[in-house]
């Protein structure tokens, strides 16, 4: 007896094939380009030799379950307040079936259509960047959102956060991409800044609620991150890292890539200096990456959140007493202060930093803005 065909048993047997087929299958997009009709696969799967386009592993998972199985999956999603869309979907991002191994699904929180409605643009760097690297990404950050961007990046610490925060602080949409389920968040400290992306722009995965942080699972996020974006900038980043991991897709998709010029003295300039000999496009500014694509920066500011009279939570305004105009402070002698454990620590921190309060430094410093 053939299955009851409902948008909600549609989604799960996309969910039964992209479990099939695993994260970042090199055959993804061959597989979905046949089958773009996911029922004529689940037909298909019952009486057909599909050997030539999935492996036997593949194979056996496809045989193993069936698509009614995930119906499980979905209803978890919907008490998670996580939303699913497919290749099917007019709101599958456009970019993204461009590439060689797009998912078959994603799982979402925040506004789907971002992706397609908007110019998207990515900004990627080290973890434990310099002060001129976050200095160099704010700036850019800023005018690209300034100008209407939707920044894309990986929700890691150092400069993939500086550029989600610069998009918040210009009241532009961002899209974080992230490598677990949406019920947690890696690094903790970043929670808040998760939220705050939900609220007002787009955080995206191809892994179900309940999914940890993996190694392989950030090389695998990489790629999504790259084919989202019309091009790339790198603001700092060492020649081996994850950031040159995520350059390297953005070239397999003929993506653009830009990368920003550091001194020949730092390690963290080492990745992007060789890009640059090796024909990356120079990022002085932002408006070096408008240029390249014919935009111009929007005279009229988009809303942006302001300091005088934003109501902050009261973790916040406790932090916010122990902050110094003049001495940058580390985490731990503000906990010490505020006597806050260090994830409501970083949680307030940041909401003060978009608030436009206070500034974190190189060194995991922070202060209050002069």
């Amino acid at each position: 007896m053939e299955w009851e065909r409902s948008a909600q048993n549609e989604k799960a047997a996309w969910l039964w094939l992209a479990s099939a087929l695993g994260c970042a299958a090199s055959n993804a997009g061959e597989v979905l380009r046949e089958f773009p009709d996911v029922w004529e696969l689940v037909r298909a799967s019952r009486c057909e030799d599909l050997s030539a386009f999935f492996t036997k592993t593949q194979l056996a998972a496809l045989h193993e379950s069936q698509p009614e199985d995930y119906i499980a999956r979905l209803d978890d999603c919907k008490r998670h307040k996580v939303g699913v869309v497919t290749w099917a979907d007019e709101e599958y991002p456009a970019l993204l079936r461009t590439i060689s191994s797009p998912p078959p699904v994603l799982y979402y929180r925040g506004d789907p259509g971002i992706a397609n409605r908007c110019f998207t643009f990515a900004i990627v760097g080290t973890r434990r960047p310099s002060a001129y690297g976050v200095e160099a990404t704010a700036a850019i950050a800023k005018e690209l959102a300034h100008a209407g961007a939707a920044l894309v990046s990986g929700l890691a610490t150092g400069l993939d956060s500086e550029s989600h925060k610069a998009a918040l602080r210009e009241g532009a949409p961002t899209i974080a991409c992230i490598a677990f389920g949406h019920d947690l968040c890696y690094p903790a400290q970043n929670r808040k800044l998760k939220e705050l992306i939900e609220t007002s722009g787009l955080v995206l995965s191809e892994y179900p609620p309940g999914t940890p942080a993996l190694r392989n699972h950030f090389l695998e996020r990489n790629r999504l991150i790259a084919g989202l974006s019309r091009g790339i900038c790198v603001a700092e980043a060492r020649v081996r890292s994850g950031t040159m991991n995520t350059v390297s897709a953005a070239l397999a998709a003929g993506r653009d890539v830009f990368s920003v010029p550091g001194s020949i003295f730092s390690p963290l300039s080492e990745g992007t200096n060789r890009l640059l000999k090796e024909g990356a496009i120079p990022a002085l500014s932002g408006a070096d990456i408008l240029e390249w694509y014919h935009m111009e920066p929007k005279q009229e500011k988009p809303r942006a959140k302001k300091a005088d009279g934003t109501r902050v939570s009261a973790d916040a305004e406790s932090m916010r007493g122990a902050l110094s105009a003049s001495q940058p402070q580390r985490l731990e002698e503000l906990c010490a202060k505020t006597k806050l454990p260090p994830h409501r620590a970083m949680a307030a921190l940041t909401e003060l930093e978009l608030a436009g309060v206070s500034v974190q430094l190189a060194g995991r410093r922070f202060q209050l803005k002069m």
